[in-house]
């Protein structure tokens, strides 16, 4: 569900999370959260969550940056060069 709410910005850069998110998203005192700037806007994520994909996507990269290596000798190969530069 999607919940609307607005916040001020204290003269020391503060916000407050309200108390019916917190409760929702589970967000405690200690709880840590990152903060993202993407496109002009901010995303805060939880720390557990965030960390999470980003293994995900590293474990992802990991595999791809293997295959890569992997089909390298058939990817570099100078007859088949030679053979495209014809089309």
């Amino acid at each position: 569900m999607n919940v609307l709410e607005t916040v001020k910005v204290s003269s020391r850069g503060q916000i407050v999370i309200p108390e019916s998110m917190r409760k929702d998203l589970q967000i405690h005192e200690g709880s840590k959260l990152i903060l993202i700037e993407e496109n002009g806007q901010i995303v805060i994520e939880k720390e557990p969550e965030f960390l999470k994909k980003l293994s995900a996507r590293r474990e992802k990269s990991g595999w791809k940056s293997l295959g890569e290596k992997s089909l390298e000798k058939a990817w570099k190969n100078k007859k088949d060069d030679e053979t495209w530069k014809k089309y």
